[in-house]
């Protein structure tokens, strides 16, 4: 039976005992910052567990089914060692929110597993465990299932309670006895001492499905006799794993073999020569396992970084590209393995499919980054291992100068470290760490003293009054009394003219930075008075600080005034729609994988950041920047309302990662689009023009790279536009005037000069070449030494290029050994004889730098470098010959 089939299966037959069958939620869980993935099949839904009502489309549902994909990477070691471990993974589940309990869930699981009409396994081969003190699902399992006493087993709360150790160790929060079923796929997969699930070392009883008894609420302290207090609602929450599952119907040693792995295997086996079998078999199973998760990760936008999420599927690549040059691949070919898992997966997980493109261009770039890396570092650990005793670690600052020189994680050191039988010193790598990032921390350690007194003003002044109103979405100018005057640490009752002050205000118009919108800047005015505002910012408690400089007379607490935005802050209206806009035709034209990551809006442009994995084509930049002008003439409405959370991300509303929503938030909605399908509707705080008119135009100016993975557009609306155009016509017919041609001929004669450039340096380069020939005539004279000739010439006024030119050509006349020098620079050039003999030119030069100075290297046949003193090189060559 094919997984698919399994699959589609378990959610038919849950769907007809009442259950909602929903999609699989993301892999980036959404309002759960303690995990980095969705790592159960339960996780999306625990707000369910814990008593939220259980809204799907509009109506209340007590029961659910799905098939969720999973990420895990706590057992990343054991991943291709062995049969049964995997991070990327999907888990059946059947949940009940306060209805069905445990009678039903054993009952169904058991009619599920073995009924020929579903999967029809054979009841003899199951075997099940209950918690040693939940005789409620033991007298289910003896009594109506009427499984034998001696194929159930009690165990304790590591074993059969969830989460495992709960009662002793935590965590607090919903828990509960839990009941496993396993399926004995005999002798042939056991040792001798294997009489039952979790007895003996081997693979016999293979643990199929998970039925957690959610019942208790564990409270006390951590670590220590934890109190189960009864819940007010039973919750079920089984999980059965899909792999496992697969591996005993299609009758496979483990799930490798299986349909949804054994595709990417073959590929591996077919790209490297080298068969699924041995030693080898480890690379094949870690390559297969990591390139699932690492393009579901891609395609539901997670990005390749440093930190988070992104670092781990970037491990993760990591580590698959280095089996996969243990196999001998050594250029990029994880890329050509990403259409075989969304031809696997795609039917299913559709987006697979539909975000491939990108995700292959993304592991592609990673892929070409790294293996730019990974030799030197592999060399590099290679002889810092060597020089190590049996017993000895490698030192932690060796292991940081990896990380820090070569891009090198640490987890891959220890790794290959432990796989020559070295361990390394982790905690001199966090010192190395650690003292890299001790003037960041410092800075930051000043900051935050500095500002703990006004912060406790600040606190005591929200207390009393509460936030700030914001009036700025309907006005720019308003009445508001001064509530307080900060300046540095210390509340000010009063500030005369030329005092710099934070300026807080009970209401205010002036639009606090946030959201990429930097603050509003104006004045404050009052009878006999005047402030210059020059920014505007907000606390978390959203007291807003109005950063200003009094120009006259004297600001009191306690004053009314007049707040005035400057009329500059519709230009920024302009250009904070205009993002809108362009993150919605970005997703249009590039693909749903397109996500915001980070961007400013300011009166006179706009910055947008995004995941992209490679710099757009010019074709790409007009279809975008087209299709935003198209929006703007159509002079659609711009709306905007407050509305709960979920219900606007139901609705599709764009909402930026690592941002943070409150249960009720403002949704931008453009009301129209110039493409069918295509909408601009995210979650905003900021201020908006009435109507995409407004806009006025919009043109982009530049795109470049951020980081890995992330791109950045400039750009410009409104009258800015219109000066940047204006600007760039002007330049284009001074340069027509400089040229003495038509603008419509400009592009003609800049090719015929741009040609004629081009034959003027080859001629240039004729030129350099017939002064080397005429240098070598004159050193020609070679010398000898243990059998080989060799010879230094020193060439002035030419490149490395001609360096290297002359260095053949020394070769070409018999030298075996050429060391050519000039303007700084020198080449190191070996015979097809000379290597024969044992040289090698890299060893050969760092030889040399070590007598005439200088720095350099290479490999093979060829080495260079700069900074060698010539009279010392020409003595240290015969010297350093063998």
């Amino acid at each position: 039976m094919r997984t698919a089939e399994i699959r589609e299966k378990y959610l038919a037959f849950f769907e007809g005992k009442g259950h909602l069958r929903l999609p699989s939620f993301s892999l980036i869980p959404e309002n759960d910052p303690s995990l980095l993935f969705t790592s159960a099949g339960m996780a999306p839904l625990k707000p369910y567990f814990l008593g939220a009502k259980p809204i799907f489309g509009g109506k209340e549902w007590r029961r659910v089914t799905t098939c969720q994909k999973c990420l895990r990477v706590g057992d990343i070691e054991n991943v291709g060692r062995t049969g049964r471990h995997n991070t990327f993974f999907e888990m059946l589940g059947n949940f009940s929110f306060g209805d069905y309990f445990k009678k039903e869930a054993i009952l169904w699981a058991w009619e599920f597993l073995t009924d020929p009409k579903w999967l029809g396994l054979d009841p003899e081969r199951l075997w099940v465990t209950v918690y040693e003190d939940d005789d409620e699902a033991y007298a289910i399992w003896r009594d109506l299932v009427g499984v034998p006493e001696e194929r159930i087993g009690r165990f304790g709360e590591e074993e059969n309670y969830w989460p495992g150790g709960a009662i002793t160790h935590g965590p607090n929060g919903p828990s509960g006895p839990c009941s496993e079923i396993f399926y004995d796929r005999g002798p042939a997969f056991g040792t001798p001492d294997e009489t039952g699930p979790n007895t003996g070392s081997g693979d016999r009883f293979v643990e199929i499905w998970n039925l957690v008894f959610t019942q208790y609420d564990r409270q006390g302290p951590i670590p220590g006799p934890g109190i189960l207090k009864p819940l007010p609602q039973k919750n079920i929450d089984t999980g059965m794993g899909l792999y496992r599952v697969a591996a005993i119907l299609q009758d496979v040693e483990d799930f490798y073999r299986t349909d949804t792995f054994y595709p990417i295997i073959e590929r591996v086996a077919l790209y490297s020569g080298k068969p699924y079998q041995g030693k080898a078999s480890v690379s094949h199973r870690v390559i297969a396992d990591h390139i699932r998760a690492v393009v579901a990760a891609l395609s539901d936008g997670v990005v390749f970084a440093n930190t988070g999420r992104g670092y781990v599927i970037r491990r993760l690549l990591r580590r698959a590209l280095r089996h996969g040059y243990l196999l001998g691949l050594q250029e990029p070919f994880l890329h050509r393995l990403a259409p075989v898992v969304a031809e696997v997966l795609g039917d299913f997980y559709p987006e697979m499919r539909e975000n491939l493109p990108a995700v292959e261009r993304q592991i592609r770039l990673e892929e070409e980054r790294f293996l730019e890396t990974l030799e030197g570092g592999l060399k590099r650990l290679d002889a810092l291992l060597s020089g190590l005793k049996p017993g000895e670690a490698l030192p932690g600052g060796e292991a940081f100068r990896l990380y820090d020189t070569y891009g090198f994680p640490l987890d891959l050191t220890v790794e290959i470290a432990a796989e020559r039988g070295f361990g390394v010193d982790t905690e001199g790598f966090q010192k190395a760490m650690e003292e890299q990032q001790e003037r960041s921390r410092a800075a930051m350690a000043f900051e935050r003293e500095i500002f703990k007194k006004s912060a406790q003003v600040l606190e005591e002044l929200y207390a009393e009054k509460g936030a700030t109103e914001f009036l700025g979405y309907g006005a720019l100018e308003a009445e508001g009394t001064v509530l307080a005057l900060l300046a540095g640490d210390q509340s000010l009752p009063e500030a005369g003219p030329g005092t710099e002050v934070q300026v807080v205000l009970d209401r205010t118009p002036f639009y606090a930075e946030g959201g990429g919108q930097i603050g509003d800047f104006g004045h404050l005015e009052w009878p006999g008075g005047r402030a210059k505002v020059e920014t505007t910012q907000k606390t978390e408690r959203g007291l807003f600080l109005h950063k200003a400089k009094v120009e006259e007379g004297v600001l009191r607490v306690g004053e009314r005034v007049r707040a005035v935005v400057d009329p500059a802050r519709r230009d920024t209206e302009r250009h904070h729609t205009a993002t809108h806009l362009l993150h919605a035709a970005l997703r249009a034209v590039l693909g749903p994988h397109v996500r915001q990551a980070g961007s400013l809006v300011a009166p006179d442009r706009l910055r947008f950041d995004f995941t992209h994995p490679e710099a757009l084509t010019p074709e790409e930049l007009e279809r975008i920047e087209l299709l935003v002008n198209r929006w703007i003439v159509a002079d659609f409405p711009v709306t905007w309302r407050y509305m709960p959370l979920e219900e606007a991300k139901r609705e599709g509303a764009m909402a930026l990662f690592g941002e943070k929503y409150g249960e009720v938030v403002r949704v931008v909605r453009v009301e129209g689009s110039p493409l069918p399908g295509v909408e601009s509707k995210e979650l905003c705080g900021g201020t908006h023009v009435r109507r995409t008119g407004e806009i006025g135009a919009f043109l982009i100016q530049k795109e470049e790279a951020v980081s890995a993975g992330v791109r950045r557009l400039e750009a410009v609306a409104g009258e800015a536009a219109i000066r940047f155009a204006r600007g760039g016509l002007n330049r284009l017919r001074a340069l027509a005037e400089r040229l003495s041609v038509g603008e419509a001929a400009l592009e003609e004669r800049l090719e015929k000069l741009l040609h004629e450039l081009r034959q003027k340096e080859k001629e240039v380069e004729s030129l350099k070449a017939r002064l080397v020939q005429a240098e070598l005539k004159k050193e020609v004279a070679l010398a000898e030494k243990g059998g080989l000739r060799y010879g230094v010439v020193e060439l002035s006024g030419v490149d490395v290029a001609a360096l290297r030119q002359a260095a053949d050509d020394l070769v070409q006349r018999g030298a075996d050994v050429a060391l050519v020098l000039g303007g700084g620079q020198a080449v190191l050039k070996l015979s097809p004889r000379a290597q024969e003999g044992g040289l090698e030119a890299g060893a050969l030069f760092r030889a040399l730098t070590e007598r005439a100075g200088g720095r350099g290297g290479g490999r093979g046949a060829l080495a260079q470098g700069a900074g060698l003193d010539p009279e010392k090189a020409r003595q240290a060559l015969p010297e350093i010959l063998p």
